[in-house]
């Protein structure tokens, strides 16, 4: 009897300092029930953004079979960002089987401690997101919204940059990719710019002496409307308010294929 208790008194010696020395095993949050990508845990998205980033993913998924899953948390319970990203990515399960094709963004905002943010990328991705390229998304693109408390504009940058090299729409970053939508927001800026002075011209000669457009002429009257211009984002399936995706916040996601996660990736904090 005496050596029973001796045995039992050990091994609850042990299972102690394990449980103290390991994290929690509940700090990762369980596979989210119904199935979705966007899972703002840390309550930093308002719901018009949660539902919209969803359906942007979702329509992503379904093109491309490519997952990306977003994930907020207020506490990281222990674990290192890196670890707690790649235990997502595995537990859920991000990405298909067959092509391990899956990205965990993985943010918990700044409050009392520093802002901590990961991207965990699967097997089959590390080719088109290099650990170089995630660090360079993070640094350039997130971590300055971020410092700016825009969480939801951090992220969805980062999407579209991951979107177009996980789809092969892009191979490398340039210097100038995160300035691109600067660039052609100035470009269409000059450029009705110079429609409208060209408008301006033609108007005023068409108004002119000797000119038979005038007022009481039905002969040569040209309406003109002015043309439509646009700065459309990288990937079409931003912007939009419907639901032409198939289904708005929580809907239209099948589930986590099953893809596998070995640690690439990159992190960094504010």
């Amino acid at each position: 009897m005496k050596r029973l208790i001796t045995m039992v008194a050990g091994l609850s010696l042990i299972l102690s300092l394990a449980l103290s020395l390991a994290p929690s095993a509940f700090a990762i949050p369980g596979r989210p029930s119904p199935a979705r990508l966007v899972n703002d845990l840390a309550g930093t998205f308002s719901s018009r953004q949660a539902e919209e980033l969803e359906r942007v993913l979702v329509a992503f998924d379904d093109s491309t079979s490519n997952q990306i899953a977003v994930v907020t948390v207020r506490d990281l319970e222990g674990y290192e960002p890196s670890e707690y990203a790649t235990r997502i990515g595995l537990d859920w399960g991000v990405g298909s089987e067959k092509f391990d094709n899956g990205i965990v963004i993985l943010v918990k905002p700044k409050d009392r401690t520093a802002g901590k943010v990961f991207i965990a990328v699967g097997y089959g991705l590390e080719g088109a997101i290099p650990d170089a390229y995630a660090k360079r998304i993070i640094n350039e693109v997130m971590i300055p919204h971020f410092m700016n408390e825009d969480y939801y504009g951090g992220v969805t940058e980062a999407c579209k940059v991951l979107m177009k090299l996980a789809s092969g729409e892009i191979s490398e970053l340039r210097e100038d990719e995160f300035d691109e939508e600067d660039a052609g927001a100035i470009a269409a800026g000059i450029l009705m710019l110079l429609i409208i002075v060209f408008v301006l011209v033609i108007l005023s000669k068409a108004g002119g002496p000797g000119s038979d457009s005038g007022p009481g002429s039905g002969r040569g009257r040209t309406i003109y409307t002015g043309p439509i211009i646009t700065t459309g984002r990288p990937y079409s399936g931003w912007g939009s308010s419907g639901g032409s995706f198939g289904g708005g916040f929580g809907g239209g996601f099948g589930g986590f294929g099953g893809g596998s996660f070995g640690g690439g990736g990159a992190g960094g904090s504010w």
